[in-house]
């Protein structure tokens, strides 16, 4: 049988399941009407465990899947730093967002660890992510992981840093409704395996772009990519948090409820959620350390 460890999202840390939850604050704007699993804000304990039938994958999930109706989990896919084959460097991040009622499927099976990456081997692998939207959404083995539970209509892809560009890359597949890229954006010059700011044309849907502030070395990246954007789009700054805080540092907590604010809005047309990054007066607008631009969206 396959291993699993139950864990819960607090206010900084992952912890075993039943010491206590903090909860947090979510967004989605109206392409779809809400889904029946619909996030409260309530923090679920989660379980992470490996992805039955798509060898190097883990799942993060809500433990208690009978408790939730057929069909109202959205899947979101997550692609690492560096284009790790590990997801270990963001599980508290991942963690906090399966515990608002996702099932996210990150590149990286459960037991491996980061190896060092160097400028030669650190390629995006876009069809990593894709191929498990696909198994989440249309495999027998999913299916059954999961007891019928995922909403196979609505998919976001996610992704830090290199696993950024491989987010971007597989946003223009058709089964993909939602983008959000943390740290990260197409360089001038095509890289990690030839990918290029031209692919930006060829997005479909909401896109998120954030970054850590002057001190992230994707900051400059995030806002050039975020000006070539056609799809509507918000970009988002947490001017304290550098390159890695908001999926492995202090702010990972901040970070996965921007995520889930963000797929809350699109995938789930939360307005609420949608509020934290609409308009002048939006909910990160107003919070000390946050910026957002936004445009083509509304609540």
């Amino acid at each position: 049988m396959t291993a699993r460890i139950l864990l819960a999202a607090t206010a900084g840390a992952v912890v075993l399941a039943g010491s206590g939850a903090a909860a947090s604050s979510a967004p989605n704007p109206p392409p779809k009407t809400p889904s029946a699993g619909a996030s409260t804000r309530a923090v679920l304990p989660t379980v992470r465990e490996a992805a039955e039938g798509l060898p190097g994958h883990t799942v993060y999930r809500p433990a208690d899947l009978k408790a939730l109706p057929k069909d109202s989990l959205p899947v979101i896919v997550y692609g690492n730093g560096a284009c790790a084959t590990s997801n270990l460097e963001g599980i508290t991040f991942l963690t906090g967002l399966a515990s608002q009622g996702y099932i996210v499927v990150a590149n990286g099976g459960v037991d491996e660890f980061a190896v060092p990456n160097t400028p030669e081997n650190t390629i995006a692998h876009p069809e990593a992510l894709l191929a498990a939207a696909h198994w989440a959404t249309g495999s027998k083995q999913s299916r059954k992981q999961f007891g019928g539970r995922v909403d196979t209509t609505r998919v976001g892809v996610l992704g830090h840093s290199c696993g950024g560009v491989e987010a971007l890359a597989a946003g223009t597949d058709p089964v993909i409704d939602a983008v959000a890229g943390f740290n990260t954006g197409y360089f001038a010059e095509p890289a990690f395996g030839g990918y290029g700011r031209d692919r930006l044309a060829d997005l479909h849907t909401p896109t998120l772009l954030v970054n850590g502030g002057p001190d992230d070395v994707a900051h400059q990246n995030s806002i050039d990519n975020y000006a070539l954007l056609d799809v509507p789009a918000a970009l988002v700054s947490d001017t304290a948090a550098g390159h890695t805080g908001l999926i492995a540092g202090l702010e990972a907590t901040k970070g996965w409820q921007v995520a889930a604010d963000w797929f809350d809005y699109v995938l789930r047309g939360d307005r609420a959620a949608g509020a934290r990054f609409v308009g002048p007066d939006c909910g990160l607008c107003t919070e000390d350390g946050w910026k957002v631009e936004s445009k083509g969206l509304s609540l």
